[in-house]
Order: structure tokens, then C-alpha cells, then sequence
């Protein structure tokens, strides 16, 4: 970079969007890069301008390039999107626009680095009064793709710190201790000088001829030159630990220091504590190994000074893992009103646009021109590279959508379901009516809930009018039955057969006996093996009568968001009951073969409707069924209009006119 890009670099984010200064004047700004200066020792101020000096930052026959240096510092100071691209490393962060799901606008970067991140005042003395004084949420949780850069700004910010206040301490913390020692390593190489020639001997106060690395354009680091203070020989030091020559405060540990998350850190202390990526494909692979991570992650926590800033990064394996705890107790601290202490921010790599959700479209529909990327940049996280990465349904709803509760494919959609959905009036008029119960006793004893799920069978179709989902004993369940008997007067009712359920059935039609209604029940089991894969195999037909549009429900029915939800959640870790797939399982699984034969049989015959809604239309233009009179009075009106016509060739003489009469026109409404 040279001097006049570096300008370049500084005029272009003065202008982004959420930088903390955006807006401030030049004497503002330059009062607070002045008093920033001013904070270091004699002896580190004179260094930044020696080195500033020998690069032609500073010019001393020019003193506004002196004000420009410390304006060029200051930004790098406060604006952590600026900073990124001056670390040239990080270069390729964006401030491509997206519009989020509730339809306002962001960009991928820039708001992540000056909005989310901890937006840093240089200018106060020490970080310790820079903490304690600082009134925002201390603690944060950053979910974004894999490949989006989230690891690259957690380090950009640590330079940051350093570079607003060298007494500072960070501890970078992750699960193979490894990838935390290569993390410092990097953040360490942005400080580290290259060997120079004897004229670069006297800039940085060493033996050794050092100096500012020179890019692959042959231009210097500028981020070294502008913050010599704190860089360093290429072989100074661990690799697993850094620490700047600016700080003057001793005893207190490194400037930066590695370790992974099941090391012994007991007398450790940091004024900032970053986790980044403590969860991992291996430490995630158990309930047991989840636990212990997150026992660590607790107890680790103790290291942060009382005042200090807690950063989470990384990718979200399992709904019980350190980040999925957390976004538990912020829904709680949500339900219940109670202050929330973690900022989160969580982005997918993409999300239905408005325009495909109010077409109600399912994945299996949807193209590119269907969905809102995040980072839809050349060779990042395109469309084209995201449909070559969704062959491994679980790992993309991990590295990718950023929630492992979709890590499996989600078998009912609730836009399908939703499409599904039709207005009582168009219900059939006549059909088979049925009831089927799956009863808590299928799981623990009364500890699930029982669903009674009522369907009108007519053309080949189910239609669902009714549900009645509850936690009964054994006293409530056989009236709730009866009752649901009572009210529908099902052909048949199917009851999931299972150990300790058949005495229902005398108990049943005792309450029957009550209500003066008798309903035949029959007691189903709901397929071989384990409950838990016959309903995932029953589950598979349902998804086919609901896809071909053999199943409908009712939008009056009880209970129809409760049936939304568990069927959308169906084979994911969101799920949490499955009883009303069961129910549904048991409808088909029993009367599919009725409702083929059935609608078979309706097809053929001359008065059957396969849609209602359709039949409507029809009468409505050919004059047939409820619209019959008024065609026939409308027949009669325009024979009496035409005495020396037959009433046929009145008719069809007024349709062929084709003339527009308005039947207000006598009304004397706009005379």
C-alpha cells in the first residue's frame, strides 16, 4: 500500500455505514487521534514517527502529513472493517448489501465488524477504565457460515485491542489446542518485521537490521508503519504467545497466549476471553463429550477478569453444544422479560426471499432467482457453490445454515402445509368419516400427549377437520373419546395399539353408552421395530398423500398451529413430540386403500367434484346447482323483454349482443 492509497484507504471509510465516527468533523477527529498519540510513552511516539518519517507518511516540510498519521491510526483504531482491509490479509471482507427475513437491509462485514464487535474509544487511558465504564452487553456469540470470515475478524479485533491498549490481555481458546496456537501465530505475524539493511537499524531500536514486511506489490506494510510501536523480530518469542514491546504493565501474562479448552487454566487471567471454535466435529460426537465441553467452557469462564469481554465464534453442532445453550437461555430470558446479557448475531448462508415466501415455495422448488444470499461474492459463498454442498444434508445444515436443529431433512414443510390448508366451505359434502388416536401410553406412561385426529375421506382424499390434542388420565381419556365419538360420529375409530391400552376399550364404550352413540374401535399397531422407526417409516406415506395432494386440512380445525409445528419440526432436533404424525400415520396406514378405491370409484361416477371450490365456478357460469334459480329467473326476465321470441332464442339472441347493461342504471344513483 502506498501513501496516497493509504489516503485512499482512509477517505473510503470515513463513509461506512455503522463506523462509530461516521459523520464526525475533521476537529473532532483529529482531537481524538491526537489524544490517543499522546497516551504512549516519549519513547514510542518517537519511534511511530521515525518509521512514519522513512516511509514518507510523515513529511516534515509538510505538517498536515502528521495530522493525517494520526488520523490514519485512529481509524485503524475505531474502525474494525478498516482495519481488516489494512491488515491486507483480511482485504477480501465485503460490504455487500442483503436484504435480511425481515425485510430491512445489511451487509455481510462491514455492520458485523462496527456494529456487533465492541466499538473501541482509544482515547481513554487504560482498558481496564475502557471496560468497567463500558455500558453495552460484554458478552457475544457470532454464528455465520463456514468460509465467511468469522475466525478472520475475531483476530482482527484482538489486533485491535493491542493496538488501543497494549496492557491488554486476550486468551484465545478452542478445542484442539493447535488451531488456538495458529490463531496467535497469525495475529502475532501481523507485528513481525523482515530482515533490512543497516539504514533500518536505528527505526526500531535493535541490533538487527529489521523492518516493515514488503507486500507481493512491492509496497510496504503499512499497518507496521503506522503501528511500529508494537512490531517485533520475525523470531521473537513462542509461537503460542505474543507480546508487544508497548505494554509497560509486568506480571500480568502475554499481550496474546493460546490454549485449548480442556487444559488445566487455574491462575490464569485475561481481561479478554475469545472461544473460538471450542466445539468440533470430535468433541461433539457424544451427549457425553458435549456435556464435558460445555462443563469446560463453564468453568473456564472464571478466568475473565469480573470486567473483561467474552466472545463466542464458531460453528453450531448439536442444539445442546456451549452455543445452542446459549440461544436456549436467551428464548427464556426472552419469554420471561428478563435482561439479556450475550449479543448474538446468527446469519444462514441464504434464506427464501419475500418473493418466494409469498408464493409459499418449498425447497424442493426453488431456484437461485428464489433465495437471499449472504455472501454473494466470486469465489465465497455463492448459489452455485452452496447447491455443490447440500449432497451432505447434515453437514450443510451445520457449516452452512448455522442451525443443527435442521440437520436432517425436514419431511413436512410448513409452506406445504400451509398450501394445504383450505377453507371450510370447500370441504366435501359427503365421505367417510373416520377418527384415529395415538394415546400417550405409546411413550411414557400419560407423560406424551394423546391426539384424536379426525378425517372426512371423499375422492381419494383426507381431509382433516378436527384434532384434539391434551394430556388425559386414565379417568378423562375414555369420556374425551366418547366425546370426540359423540360429536363426529366416525364409521370407525382406529386407537394405536399398544402394552396396557386395550382395557380402554370396555371403559370407552361405557362413556359411549352415556352419550347414546356406539362407534366400532379397533386397536392398530403402528408397524414392526422400535417406535421410533416405524413412525419414520409410517411418516413417508404421509409426506406422499400430503405432496400429491391426497391430504388437506381444514383451516377451522382445533389445534391447527400445533399441527404446523410438529409436523415442519418432524426429524429435526427441534422436534419434540411426534404424536400427531403418528396419529396421521394410523389414518393412512389403515384407510389408504379405502380412500383408493374410493376415489376410483367417485372418479367414475357423473356427480363426483374433486374440488369444490372448482364446482362453484362451473355452477356459477353454466347456471347449475345453487345457481339454477337464478339463471332460470334471468332466462324468464329477458322472455318477457322479447314476447315475440321463444324463451331459447331470447336468450341466445341477448348472449350474442354482448352488450354491457348496467342493472343500477334505473337507480337514479349518479343522475
Amino acid at each position: 500500500m502506498t501513501v496516497d492509497q493509504l489516503e485512499s484507504w482512509f477517505q473510503k471509510h470515513l463513509l461506512d455505514k455503522d463506523y462509530q465516527h461516521l459523520g464526525m468533523s475533521p476537529e473532532e477527529m483529529d482531537k481524538g487521534a491526537l489524544a490517543s498519540f499522546t497516551r504512549m510513552k516519549q519513547v514510542h511516539q518517537q519511534r511511530v514517527l521515525d518509521v512514519c518519517r522513512a516511509y514518507k507518511v510523515v513529511i516534515d516540510d509538510d505538517p498536515e502529513t502528521l495530522n493525517r498519521m494520526l488520523r490514519y491510526r485512529f481509524m485503524a483504531q475505531t474502525n474494525l472493517f478498516a482495519l481488516c482491509h489494512l491488515l491486507e490479509k483480511y482485504r477480501d471482507c465485503s460490504d455487500k448489501t442483503y436484504t435480511w427475513i425481515d425485510g430491512t437491509t445489511h451487509d455481510t462485514h462491514q455492520g458485523i465488524c462496527n456494529s456487533f464487535f465492541v466499538r473501541k474509544d482509544p482515547t481513554v487511558k487504560t482498558f481496564k477504565q475502557f471496560a468497567q465504564e463500558y455500558v453495552e452487553q460484554k458478552q457475544r456469540l457470532l454464528l455465520v457460515p463456514r468460509g465467511g470470515f468469522k475466525s478472520s475478524i475475531d483476530m482482527a479485533d484482538t489486533v485491535q485491542y493491542v493496538i488501543c491498549w497494549p496492557e491488554v490481555t486476550v486468551i484465545i481458546l478452542t478445542g484442539v489446542l493447535q488451531l488456538a496456537k495458529d490463531f496467535v501465530s497469525e495475529i502475532k505475524g501481523f507485528f513481525k518485521l523482515e530482515e533490512g539493511t543497516m539504514d533500518d537499524v536505528n527505526l526500531f531500536a535493535t541490533k538487527k537490521a529489521i523492518k516493515p514486511r514488503t507486500l507481493d506489490d512491492d509496497t510496504p506494510f503499512m499497518f507496521q508503519v503506522l503501528f511500529a510501536e508494537h512490531c517485533i523480530d520475525k523470531d521473537d518469542g513462542r509461537e503460542s504467545e505474543f507480546d508487544t514491546p508497548a505494554s509497560s504493565v509486568q506480571g500480568t501474562g502475554s499481550t496474546v497466549w493460546a490454549a485449548s479448552i480442556d487444559q488445566n487454566l487455574s491462575g490464569w487471567h485475561a481481561g479478554i476471553m475469545k472461544l473460538d471454535d471450542v466445539v468440533t466435529n470430535e468433541n461433539s460426537r457424544t451427549v457425553d463429550r458435549i456435556i464435558n465441553v460445555n462443563k469446560q467452557v463453564s468453568i473456564n469462564k472464571a478466568m475473565l477478569h469480573p470486567y473483561g469481554f467474552y466472545d463466542k465464534i464458531g460453528t453450531w453442532y448439536d442444539s445442546e453444544d456451549t452455543y445452542g445453550q446459549d440461544m436456549k437461555h436467551i428464548k427464556v430470558c426472552e419469554k420471561n422479560g428478563d435482561p439479556i446479557n450475550m449479543k448474538v448475531y446468527l446469519r444462514p448462508c441464504w434464506w427464501p426471499n419475500a418473493t418466494a415466501v409469498k408464493a409459499g415455495k418449498v425447497e424442493s422448488e426453488m431456484t437461485e432467482s428464489d433465495y437471499e444470499l449472504w455472501f454473494n461474492v466470486p469465489g465465497q459463498l455463492t448459489y452455485q457453490f452452496l447447491r455443490g454442498e447440500m449432497h451432505d444434508a447434515e453437514g450443510f445444515a451445520i457449516k452452512y445454515l448455522n442451525d443443527p436443529t435442521r440437520a436432517h431433512t425436514v419431511k413436512f414443510p410448513r409452506e406445504l402445509l400451509e398450501r394445504r390448508t383450505i377453507h371450510s366451505n370447500l370441504l366435501p359434502q359427503s365421505g367417510l368419516v373416520v377418527t384415529c388416536i395415538d394415546t400417550a401410553y405409546s411413550t411414557k406412561s400419560w407423560a406424551d400427549y394423546t391426539v384424536m385426529i379426525t378425517a372426512l375421506i371423499y375422492g381419494g382424499r383426507f381431509y382433516i377437520i378436527d384434532m384434539a390434542r391434551g394430556k388425559w388420565n386414565e379417568f378423562e381419556l375414555p369420556v374425551k373419546i366418547a366425546s370426540v365419538a359423540n360429536q363426529w360420529r366416525p364409521t370407525r375409530m382406529c386407537i394405536e395399539e399398544s402394552v396396557g391400552v386395550k382395557w380402554l376399550g370396555k371403559e370407552i364404550y361405557r362413556e359411549m353408552d352415556k352419550l347414546r352413540v356406539r362407534v366400532p374401535i379397533e386397536f392398530v399397531p403402528l408397524g414392526k421395530g422400535s417406535k421410533a422407526t416405524a413412525k419414520d417409516q409410517k411418516a413417508k406415506p404421509v409426506l406422499r398423500y400430503l405432496g400429491d395432494d391426497r391430504l388437506l386440512f381444514a383451516n377451522q380445525m382445533v389445534g391447527l398451529e400445533e399441527l404446523y409445528t410438529e409436523l415442519s419440526h418432524f426429524g429435526t432436533a427441534a422436534s419434540t413430540h411426534d404424536d400427531i404424525v403418528s396419529a396421521l400415520s394410523i389414518l393412512v396406514d389403515q384407510f389408504s386403500s379405502y380412500a383408493d378405491m374410493e376415489g376410483k370409484k367417485q372418479e367414475a361416477s357423473p356427480d363426483f367434484v374433486i374440488s369444490s371450490q372448482q364446482k362453484q365456478q362451473y355452477d356459477h357460469i353454466y347456471g347449475k346447482g345453487t345457481f339454477d334459480k337464478c339463471f332460470k329467473q334471468h332466462a324468464l326476465n329477458i322472455a318477457l323483454d322479447h314476447p315475440d321470441k321463444s324463451t331459447q332464442d331470447a336468450v341466445k339472441e341477448h348472449q350474442n349482443a354482448g352488450s354491457y347493461s348496467d342493472p343500477l342504471a334505473d337507480a337514479g344513483l349518479y343522475n
